[in-house]
């Protein structure tokens, strides 16, 4: 048996707090599961300003994130506030991988194909809606996803042997993916047309140029080691900053096929975007 313990919290990424809580939890909880593990217990980690905002916010977010975390079969137990102008929450996730077996990002091997189970695309909603150029009701299919569980793509993976995975978050999928490949001594190639987005993210994106600087500072991140003549537009799409995304992980060639079947069984949109590669660079195509 392999315990696990992780941290994470975000900033507000919808006007609703109870709904805030609750995609905070499911991402915190995501790390626990991109690891092939299941949560047990959490500790809330809560920044929060009493002077400038209700109380009745505060327990509108520790509802949302219980709601959560019965979801998912996970305890609260208690947790630690801070007074903190910009107000945060997440979790302090303990889990357990029952066999032994954890995957890590280290394990990709060249050949391997490229999974990931959610769409990129909601930092740019997230700044739009914060700059009030959307309304929350605009943004409802990402925020139903942010609320998923990534414990059936875990499930997944973990039924196709994946060698390596990473959840998806605020690096956007090419800094977890270079992470990835980093650890793993490998590189890989994206498929752009492939990837899952959000069609008003690229919409908000091509139209009016509207991006969070998290997407040009993770692009910078990842520049050295990128291999592209894509048009630069999609470049950040593919670094836009993410909250509570999918799963992203590798799997042998051969395992394409029961990925479909498993994936529909599952229900979870499990999409190839590519393949790990031998030169250690990151090729968009």
């Amino acid at each position: 048996m392999v315990w696990l313990h992780t941290v994470d919290f975000i900033t507000p990424v919808v006007n609703d707090p109870y709904l805030w809580g609750a995609i905070s939890a499911a991402n915190s909880l995501s790390d626990i599961y991109a690891m092939g593990g299941v949560p047990l217990t959490a500790l809330a980690v809560v920044g929060f300003n009493n002077c400038e905002l209700e109380v009745e916010v505060f327990k509108e977010v520790m509802r949302g994130a219980v709601d959560k975390l019965r979801e998912a079969k996970t305890s609260l137990l208690g947790g630690h506030t801070i007074d903190d102008k910009e107000p945060k929450f997440g979790l302090a996730v303990s889990g357990v991988c029952p066999t032994g077996r954890f995957v890590s990002q280290s394990g990709a091997k060249p050949g391997q194909l490229l999974v990931l189970t959610k769409p990129v695309g909601t930092g740019i909603l997230i700044k739009a809606l914060k700059e009030e150029k959307l309304n929350q009701e605009d943004i409802q299919e990402a925020i139903d996803n942010m609320l998923r569980l990534n414990d059936k793509a875990s499930g997944l993976m973990l039924a196709l042997d994946a060698s390596s995975a990473t959840d998806t978050t605020g690096f956007g999928l090419l800094g977890h993916l270079w992470n990835m490949c980093k650890k793993s001594g490998t590189g890989a190639l994206v498929e752009f047309d492939s990837v899952p987005a959000y069609e008003l993210s690229i919409s908000l994106l091509k139209g009016e140029n509207l991006y969070p600087k998290g997407a040009l500072e993770n692009l910078n991140f990842v520049r050295d080691y990128l291999r592209s003549e894509a048009e630069f537009w999609k470049l950040l799409l593919l670094a836009d900053p993410i909250t509570s995304g999918g799963l992203l992980f590798t799997i042998d060639e051969s395992k394409a096929d029961e990925l479909e079947q498993r994936a529909s069984e599952l229900g979870v949109d499990a999409r190839v975007i590519g393949k790990i590669l031998e030169e250690r660079y990151i090729r968009v195509v």
